[in-house]
């Protein structure tokens, strides 16, 4: 059965981006050492190695490897693609007779070469002779290997799904339900947040861990998210892989704070090939639904019933978090897909001109969104022009006057404890649980609208927050040894601490010279080691208030 599992995913996958990337995964948790992989050589010619690799054969013998993948229309050899023009044929030749040399590998250059031709199918019966008769003459005895479906089946059960994903029964049939219940309505991640606590309470820690358990533990959590991505793929909602993806990288790293080993090269490296696939599953999803995001109305859904009051505006902004997001981790990437010929300013005023949802917050923490765009725009700064600046504007505008218009027809303020129930039971008059006496969000609106020197839209906000009363909050991180790992494992409650009552001059020119926040910035070791997106995504995640001094209207100061 378990067996039957692991052939039936192999048997799927095509080469490019998915029989390519799960690869070096299996190597990785054999031993080898990876020097080179089709993502790090996109654009070279390959010369029939698509991965090279050091590492030991059944004898303990050292080599340089060459492992040359096919997969998709091409996984069986047969006689019509062990002749064509850049074929199986071919691309041995060209493995043998091109040499990969690296002067960065002591002694790399000095090893014997081993080529390996993977293909996630079969050798056909008509195409077997000349295949053989051909391996015979062209390499000497242990200089080729073929790993097909079965042997590829075999060590993928040995190595990795035996030992990591079936090494107990729990485990087994978590994954199992979780395959099957992906594409289900009201799926959500709680057993991938098992499945992963298992893992990582398999994975060792010590001062000097065993170097092969903790590649295996990685490598078997990367294998896991790499299938659900397949799967997703496969089903076109990419939904459930994002926020997979989500999970295994934010319990990932909590482990590493609360262990230590942010400094530690071996996990890092192992954390950095999740970290990647996770961006790579950002690519994708944004990618797929940023053109029906653009055009008019295009997050609205299309048999949308009178739930789309609520379900509308929350999905704006939960889309809007995740282009964020994956706009300033790849910052300094180009991005392909994302057009060329815009510049993202333009694609987010055009995401947010379309969808009228944008314009009404309902929950408290939307500050989020209101923070990471107005922080993204202040990024982009070389590339604005009035045109930009006064869409931004616009959009403030939109923002504000809808916060008032809904208090004064509804009595609501965003919600504060983003109570997605009491929202729902408030669409047409305000339950009794749903609390909006105090607001985080409004400090931000207002911080916003002062930094902008828009006067009469602070006379009308704060006019309508004196008149309903409503406690103006700031939120501060409360500092101590474990806050930096509760801070990735969960929301902040007991670990922030609020400055309430917050009060407002009378114009904007009175706030702007007298309002300041006292605050001393936390310090954190993720930053230290380069993940400092890490936190946007913790933020975003669990929906955690954006610290004082992550974007600085220039009220800040240091107490």
């Amino acid at each position: 059965m378990k067996n039957r599992i692991i052939r039936e995913y192999l048997e799927s996958l095509k080469e490019d981006k998915e029989l390519d990337y799960i690869f070096p995964i299996l190597l990785d948790a054999m031993g080898f050492r990876i020097v080179s992989t089709p993502k790090n050589s996109k654009g070279q010619p390959q010369h029939g190695k698509d991965v090279v690799a050091i590492g030991c054969d059944m004898d303990n013998k050292i080599y340089r490897w060459y492992f040359e993948l096919k997969g998709n229309a091409s996984k069986d050899i047969t006689t019509t693609n062990f002749n064509a023009q850049d074929g199986v044929r071919d691309s041995l030749l060209e493995a043998k007779d091109v040499a990969y040399e690296s002067q960065s590998i002591p002694k790399f250059n000095e090893l014997p070469v081993k080529i390996v031709f993977v293909h996630n199918g079969v050798l056909q019966a008509n195409a077997e002779p000349a295949f053989n008769g051909f391996i015979k003459r062209e390499f000497k005895p242990g200089e080729f290997e073929r790993w097909d479906i079965e042997q590829l089946t075999h060590l993928f059960a040995e190595h990795l799904f035996e030992e990591c994903l079936f090494a107990d029964d729990e485990c087994y049939s978590l994954f199992k339900k979780t395959l099957v219940m992906l594409d289900a309505p009201g799926w959500n991640t709680n057993d991938i947040s098992t499945i992963v606590e298992i893992f990582l309470r398999r994975c060792p820690y010590d001062a000097k861990p065993n170097k092969r358990k903790v590649q295996k533990s990685f490598a078997g959590l990367n294998l896991i998210l790499a299938i659900i991505y397949k799967y997703c793929m496969d089903s076109g909602n990419l939904l459930p892989a994002k926020w997979s993806s989500d999970i295994i990288v934010l319990k990932i790293w909590t482990w590493i704070l609360k262990n230590k080993k942010e400094n530690c090269s071996l996990y890092i490296e192992k954390f950095h090939n999740i970290y990647n696939l996770h961006i790579s599953i950002y690519e994708s999803y944004i990618n797929k639904l940023l053109p029906l995001a653009r055009s008019y109305k295009g997050l609205y859904h299309p048999a949308g019933t009178q739930s789309e009051i609520i379900c509308y505006p929350l999905r704006c902004y939960d889309f809007l978090n995740d282009l964020l997001y994956y706009l300033i981790s790849t910052y300094e990437i180009e991005d392909e897909n994302l057009s060329s010929k815009e510049s993202t300013i333009d694609i987010l005023n055009q995401l947010i001109k379309s969808n009228s949802g944008f314009d009404l917050p309902l929950l408290d923490n939307h500050s989020i969104s209101l923070i990471l765009l107005t922080k993204y725009i202040w990024c982009q700064e070389h590339a604005l022009d009035d045109l930009h600046v006064k869409d931004y504007y616009e959009y403030i505008c939109r923002v504000c006057r809808n916060v008032i218009i809904r208090h004064k027809q509804n009595n609501m303020f965003p919600e504060l404890y983003s109570n997605l129930k009491e929202v729902c039971a408030s669409m047409y008059k305000k339950s009794s649980e749903y609390v909006d006496s105090s607001s985080m969000f409004l400090v931000v609106l207002i911080e916003i609208i002062a930094r902008f020197d828009m006067p009469l839209l602070y006379k009308e906000l704060r006019s309508e927050i004196l008149e309903s009363k409503v406690n103006l909050q700031i939120p501060y991180p409360i500092d101590s040894e474990d806050f930096e790992v509760n801070f990735f494992d969960h929301h902040l409650h007991e670990e922030m601490s609020v400055e309430t009552n917050i009060e407002l001059p009378e114009t904007v020119e009175e706030f702007r010279e007298k309002f300041r926040i006292l605050y001393n910035p936390v310090h954190f070791r993720t930053d230290e080691v380069g993940f400092v997106n890490l936190r946007l995504l913790a933020h975003i995640h669990h929906k955690t208030e954006f610290f004082p001094d992550f974007l600085d209207f220039g009220f800040l100061q240091q107490s």
